[in-house]
């Protein structure tokens, strides 16, 4: 058997791989930061039989049997709304972790990354199988542009495989697709890109939204009035978000509910989600507010992410671990 790499939870790439050598690569979702990236690594070469350790399916086979964009009712309301699977955002995070831990050392593919080359585990790690990356040299970010716009058309073929409609796709994932395709990505654009609010699981939106909430209006709001400011501007749903709240039978409740009336602003719009999130039981809707809250405002996290990482505040949450 050939040898294989492996990377778990918080543990960086090895040095054992060379330029041409096969590698099976899993990616189980290290921690990443996004200074020096190097030394932020503890690394670790394990060698694994690829046969015995874990059955693994090729990416292909496994996208034709599990729909990665799946039609979801819009509680509250007659609309339906297509979204990923919480299976496909977490091939897509682990896939992105793969790349963004050989950058990291700056090492790159020397092929372009295919279909053919992603195996999935039964458990849900995320491989590589029949690729290569280059020896550790020095930084490249054209190469880190070319490793990631490979990686978006792998994805895209991938929802396509399982019978998606790419017209269908949702904005937030539309917009990862995109980050992943920008001609000008910088090195600190790999942090948003393995931590894009798009990949979140359904059941962590509610605590992720709640942090950079928090960040946003109490840390910013006493820190940084302006910041804070220009963030709330650039948010979008500013002019129909009450609209939409009062049209869903299920988000209505807590509108018509409420002693202080809201607001037609984007404040508002974050008060009603604040308050939603944080009154769960409330109406007994716990299963399913946090899904009908995205199909309604698909763009609201992801549009506060990015805003924050923008404004040099990303990082500065614990947004890397809340993919769990």
């Amino acid at each position: 058997m050939g040898n294989t790499l492996g990377v778990g939870v918080g543990v960086g790439i090895g040095l054992g791989l060379t330029v041409g050598a096969a590698a099976l690569i899993q990616a189980d979702g290290p921690k990443i930061g996004d200074e020096v990236v190097a030394s932020q690594y503890q690394y670790n070469t394990e060698d694994i039989d690829e046969y015995s350790a874990e059955r693994l399916r090729d990416a292909m086979s496994y996208a034709k049997d599990n729909a990665m964009l799946i039609q979801v009712p819009v509680l509250g309301t007659t609309k339906t709304f297509w979204r990923l699977s919480d299976e496909a955002t977490r091939i897509s995070r682990k896939l992105a972790l793969i790349l963004r831990s050989q950058h990291s050392v700056c090492k790159y593919l020397t092929a372009p990354l295919q279909v053919s080359n992603v195996w999935i585990g039964s458990t849900g790690n995320v491989k590589l199988r029949g690729v290569s990356f280059t020896g550790e040299g020095f930084f490249s970010i054209e190469r880190v542009r070319d490793d990631y716009k490979h990686l978006s058309r792998v994805l895209w073929l991938l929802i396509m495989i399982s019978g998606g409609d790419i017209n269908k796709l949702p904005q937030d994932y539309k917009d990862f697709l995109l980050l992943l395709r920008r001609n000008n990505l910088t090195r600190k654009d790999e942090f948003l890109i393995v931590n894009n609010a798009a990949l979140l699981p359904m059941k962590n939106r509610t605590e992720v939204f709640l942090m950079l909430h928090d960040r946003i209006v109490n840390y910013l709001g006493q820190k940084n009035q302006a910041k804070k400011k220009r963030i709330l501007y650039n948010l979008p749903y500013k002019n129909d978000w009450l609209d939409t709240a009062i049209a869903n039978a299920k988000i209505n409740q807590w509108v018509v509910n409420v002693k202080n009336e809201y607001k037609r602003t984007t404040m508002g719009l974050l008060r009603l989600n604040r308050n939603v999130r944080s009154h769960l039981h409330e109406y007994g809707h716990d299963d399913d507010i946090e899904e009908i809250l995205y199909c309604e405002w698909p763009m609201l996290l992801i549009a506060m992410e990015k805003q924050l990482h923008l404004k040099g505040e990303l990082q500065d949450t614990d947004i890397e671990n809340k993919f769990g």
